[in-house]
């Protein structure tokens, strides 16, 4: 891994012609610290640095992060990526009278070294996450990082004793918890209330991952450093499709691959859905169920309907390389000890609704996404409004319902600040993540499987199922290794 050299941004802008490319070279900027102007205390500024600049720095962590402090550097093993991301970071110092000083190196780990940082927000891709939070505590800086934050259970584990170890603040990015018009939050606290009655029913809808059909290798873009974005996972060829597909949306502007925005639907890197969307509205259906211990008893997991786009052997492993993965179409059973049932699916047709979370019992339904809470318990709000603290019981610290303005689109950023400066639990905290993720996980085992699976919480296994025990952690490539 090395850092951007001048020689290095020259010879990648001749070779892409990149506006963002000339503009990081344009700006002069050279790698030094930043102003001792912008290096204040952390209960004053912090001064951030950030990993991974992808579509999530760009809609929300820059624009959120940077009304609280300054930038000190980005780190990015794309060369494109990581000036474009330069140029966002300078224009906001710009509009805010900061230094225009910042780094831009493409080893992270040179942001850790720095004594002027306070804390990182990792955006980078999913099955970095794990190793950068833990290697980032270590340097002693507080961490915002984009879930899904772990890949694998083990993973959840090393991360919690680094946290105990450093004493740091962790920040999950499910935003879910604090933003949205406390649509979710408001959701979650009516089911605690038994507004609902008996529970009958919950189900997630999710979506399902994508088809790409044949990938066929090809040379990695010439600004992506391949070897060092595999990471821990092992060294396999690039593969790409020779055009665009996606014009609009989240994935524009990039072909079919095994990297930028599509590695999500390759279980070597990602989750696919379930650690997407799962990592969201599981998280809220367990939230609201109150089921984020480690003392709710064994989950039996059954996978109804499982649809793959490549064959998987006996041990859940996809036969072919050269496509995506990911289940794109699904519909998982999970049963709780208490008996109630958990319906993760891709979409509910027959419930009428593609995307959110409903909630099924005596006294009505509900459902809730990011654009509308509505049912009839909702209605009854109105003349039955929710006890005083309902909202602030769902916290481990009841002080990260205290919005200035409800469910304010930053405010899940300005909680992690709060956070930096009071060292209290922050609204998603780690542990509570790993618990609800750690399910996200056991539903895939079980669906790679095509079989049921009974998770114990408490113990964090399958039981004595040697074949979903196999998933609990993975390997990893030599000279990546977690420590």
């Amino acid at each position: 891994m090395r850092d951007f050299s001048r020689r290095q941004l020259l010879h990648q802008t001749a070779l892409t012609g990149t506006a963002a490319v000339a503009a990081y070279l344009g700006s002069g900027l050279r790698t030094r610290q930043v102003s001792a102007e912008a290096s204040r205390s952390p209960n004053e500024q912090p001064v951030f640095g950030f990993i991974g600049t992808g579509i999530r720095y760009h809609t929300y962590h820059a624009r959120q992060a940077l009304k609280h402090g300054p930038c000190a550097g980005i780190a990015d093993v794309d060369l494109v990526q990581a000036g474009r991301a330069q140029q966002v970071a300078v224009d906001l110092h710009r509009q805010q009278q900061r230094p225009l000083v910042i780094d831009a190196v493409e080893d992270y780990r040179r942001l850790l070294d720095r004594s002027d940082i306070d804390a990182v927000v990792i955006g980078s891709v999913d099955h970095w996450h794990t190793k950068q939070v833990i290697d980032a505590l270590d340097a002693g800086k507080d961490v915002y990082c984009e879930k899904p934050v772990t890949l694998t259970i083990r993973e959840g584990q090393q991360i919690e004793a680094a946290m105990k170890k450093s004493n740091r603040v962790v920040q999950v990015g499910t935003q879910q918890r604090t933003e949205f018009g406390r649509r979710f939050a408001t959701a979650a606290a009516m089911l605690r209330d038994n507004r609902v009655g008996d529970i009958k029913r919950i189900t997630a809808c999710i979506g399902g991952s994508r088809v790409s059909g044949t990938l066929p290798k090809a040379t990695p873009p010439k600004q992506l450093n391949w070897d060092a974005w595999l990471g821990q996972c092992p060294m396999v060829d690039y593969r790409s499709a020779d055009k665009v597909v996606d014009v609009t949306g989240w994935g524009a502007g990039f072909p079919f691959s095994r990297a930028h925005r599509y590695y999500r639907w390759f279980y070597e890197y990602s989750g696919g859905k379930l650690t997407d969307w799962g990592a969201h509205h599981v998280d809220i259906a367990m939230w609201a169920m109150n089921k984020l211990g480690d003392d709710i008893g064994r989950i039996e997991i059954d996978p109804l309907e499982v649809e793959h786009p490549v064959p998987f052997d006996e041990s859940g492993m996809p036969i072919r390389d050269d496509q995506f993965n990911c289940a794109v179409s699904f519909k998982v059973r999970c049963r709780f000890a208490d008996g109630t049932e958990f319906f993760v699916r891709h979409a509910a047709p027959d419930l009428g609704f593609d995307n959110g979370i409903m909630f099924e019992g005596s006294l009505g339904r509900y459902l809730v996404n990011r654009g509308k809470l509505v049912g009839s318990p909702v209605e009854r709000l109105n003349s039955d409004p929710l006890p005083n603290g309902a909202i602030e019981a769902l916290y481990a610290d009841p002080s990260a319902a205290a919005l200035a303005e409800p469910g304010a689109e930053g405010y899940h950023m300005r909680n992690f600040v709060d956070c930096i400066k009071t060292r209290k639990t922050p609204a998603s905290d780690m542990v509570s993540h790993n618990q609800m993720l750690n399910v996200c996980h056991a539903i895939n085992v079980a669906m790679r499987l095509n079989r049921s699976v009974i998770y114990d919480p408490a113990t964090q296994t399958f039981g004595d199922d040697p074949t979903a025990n196999a998933f609990i952690e993975r390997e990893q490539r030599a000279g990546y290794e977690t420590a």
